[in-house]
């Protein structure tokens, strides 16, 4: 985007140069013409007063006289009274031969009429002695455009560019977005649309979790019950034998509508929290670790990543990125050394993430300031409104966080 913006602008720059360019070439050539008509004048009537004080001391207006006044891109034409016509020619003159189509100026006298000429190339020359200056100009000045309209592009592309990031993460799972804080109109409508979104995929998910903690305890709670009054009547000696066979069928009724439940909500616990954004346990340990060991290195210290158990599991890698993100900057914080993040794909679908550091930060009393995040708190927050836990607060002593297949 920014480049485009970039060239759109110094496209705009170099039409309206040109455009502007045209319009002042016509202007300039016909001031041009004004000017040398103007100096045309002032030449013929010159040569013509010459002419007239070269008659009245008794000379004559000939050709050598003509060839001594005329121009060396102009014309010079003596038409006298008796009907004769002397011609002379500059020797750059490179017009038509006639002061109709050229570019002409007339002055009388009483022994005949002079007409001066010129070819309308000379102000053709005039401009283009300027071309060389123009065209520097014209490139000094798209350049200067160009500079401009990268940073006025750079300035109004960075929202979107945030925005574009923002959304990503949001089809990857994250809730947790970082939106842009701008003044333009349709950037804050995308940004609160986005945010809005997270905010209702978020309470979607506490929603589900609720759900499926209602669901396991209403449902689970009385079959349990239920099973355990057709045990003991299965088990009473003073009760008929066909009443027992009964209440043995309906245990095992019982026992189908329980596993049916079990399964409902696991189903409910296990659906993709955004549908195809799902990564394999490898690709998706790779990238965070290549992330962070690339943000580990400017701090010099080191990690060491695994991905273990079933790697072909799949999981919506926004809030495992979201968790890992928490937790590694709270390792970086309260820890020292090398990093090991170990990623643990168990058997029955969860996720297990195990960040640890070689040692612990001496504290300094100021682990505690209200302008420092906790983000233990805020990963414990996280995970639990996922349906998972964390266990342990110390980087060195190893934090792990266990995640719902999601």
């Amino acid at each position: 985007m920014r480049e485009r913006l970039t060239i759109a602008f110094v496209l705009l720059t170099v039409v309206l140069l040109l455009g502007a360019g045209v319009v002042r070439s016509f202007v300039l050539r016909d001031l041009i013409r004004e000017q040398e008509s103007a100096h045309l004048h002032q030449e013929v009537e010159l040569v013509a007063a010459i002419a007239e004080d070269r008659l009245a001391a008794g000379g004559a207006v000939d050709e050598a006289f003509l060839r001594s006044v005329v121009g060396d891109d102009a014309r010079i034409e003596y038409a006298s009274t008796d009907g004769a016509t002397v011609v002379t020619h500059g020797t750059d003159y490179d017009g038509t031969d006639d002061p109709a189509q050229d570019m002409s100026a007339s002055a009388t006298i009483d022994a005949g009429t002079i007409t001066m000429s010129q070819s309308d190339q000379v102000i053709k020359d005039i401009i283009g002695r300027d071309l060389g200056a123009l065209a520097a100009l014209f490139v000094l000045i798209a350049v200067v455009a160009g500079l401009v309209g990268f940073i006025i592009a750079s300035l109004l592309s960075a929202p979107f560019q945030r925005l574009a990031v923002a959304a990503g993460n949001l089809g990857r799972g994250r809730f947790d977005l970082e939106l842009p804080n701008t003044r333009i109109p349709e950037a804050r409508a995308i940004s609160n649309a986005l945010r809005t979104s997270a905010t209702q995929l978020e309470d979607r998910v506490h929603r589900e979790r609720q759900f499926a903690e209602h669901a396991s305890h209403v449902l689970k709670t009385p079959l349990t019950g239920l099973r355990l009054e057709l045990e003991d009547l299965t088990l009473r000696d003073d009760v008929p034998t066909d009443v027992k066979q009964a209440a043995a069928r309906s245990l095992d009724a019982v026992d189908s509508v329980s596993t049916v439940a079990g399964e409902l909500v696991e189903m409910s616990r296990r659906g993709s929290l955004v549908a195809g954004a799902e990564l394999p346990l490898v690709d998706l340990a790779t990238q965070l670790a290549q992330r962070w060991a690339d943000r580990l290195s400017a701090r010099s210290r080191t990690l060491s990543a695994a991905a273990e158990g079933n790697l072909a599991l799949t999981y919506t890698p926004g809030p495992v990125e979201h968790v890992t993100d928490l937790l590694l900057a709270d390792v970086v914080r309260r820890g020292s050394g090398p990093v090991r993040l170990v990623f643990n794909g168990e058997e029955g679908g969860q996720l297990r993430v195990h960040v640890q550091s070689e040692s612990r930060l001496e504290e300094h009393g100021n682990e505690h300031h209200d302008d420092v995040p906790d983000r233990i708190a805020q990963a414990r927050t996280v995970v639990e409104a996922l349906g998972g836990r964390v266990l342990g607060d110390d980087p060195a002593a190893g934090i792990d966080v266990l995640l719902p297949r999601r």
